[in-house]
């Protein structure tokens, strides 16, 4: 049996661009400053990790748990409000996958809310046994517990998984779990540092059921 994990901010959803859109509006509500390149700093992480890095850098009081659902109501809202796709290629990924009797689950730093938003959005929730989110466990990436959570779903050791990321946060979070990693190459997640992972693609094209068995 093989088992894929897939990461899906930027990877299962092209949705990098709108979360940036919707954090540059949190942060002008809260009075920070907003960049580019500050966000592709937090791509990957979780809420609570990345909120926690941006009061130390900006120095700000606002407590965490505000933040977090200013954040989190805002983009459910927006995502509710727009249409969505799935990255080019998933679609046909998923469906040959399953065809193959792989088991697929979703491993997001999202809250579980916004993973089903787009889940939904995108008509992929039923590919998936499970949705599972920072919010499901103790630490987000770039700690490995989102993918020990699954792993600990299936009742299958860790070494069993391969995990498909498209952040530096995701790929250590992946291989500090022991699993196999696929980097994805998505340039509006910018210039991530996917070095660890055990190969890197730039579109789903090029990724088989083969490639994923060699492996193991």
């Amino acid at each position: 049996m093989h088992y894929v994990i897939f990461d899906m901010d930027g990877v299962l959803v092209d949705s990098e661009p709108i979360h940036m859109e919707l954090e540059e509006h949190v942060f002008a509500h809260i009075g920070i400053d907003f960049s580019e390149a500050y966000h592709h700093t937090l791509v990957g992480m979780a809420p609570v990790q990345m909120w926690e890095k941006i009061k130390i850098d900006h120095k700000i009081s606002t407590p965490i748990e505000e933040l977090l659902e200013i954040e989190k109501e805002l983009k459910f809202n927006e995502i509710q409000k727009r249409d969505i796709a799935e990255n080019d290629h998933v679609g046909l990924l998923l469906d040959t996958f399953k065809k193959e009797a792989f088991k697929l689950s979703v491993g997001s730093s999202s809250p579980k809310k916004i993973i089903e938003a787009f889940t939904k959005k995108t008509r992929i929730q039923h590919y998936f046994d499970y949705l599972v989110s920072s919010e499901d466990v103790a630490r987000g990436k770039p700690f490995p517990d989102i993918f020990l959570e699954v792993a600990r779903l299936y009742n299958e050791p860790a070494d069993s998984f391969v995990v498909i990321e498209d952040s530096k946060n995701g790929v250590t979070a992946a291989k500090a779990a022991g699993m196999k990693c696929i980097g994805y190459r998505n340039l509006n997640s910018g210039n991530q540092d996917l070095s660890e992972a055990d190969f890197v693609i730039t579109r789903f094209s090029e990724l088989s059921t083969e490639r994923i068995k060699v492996l193991f």
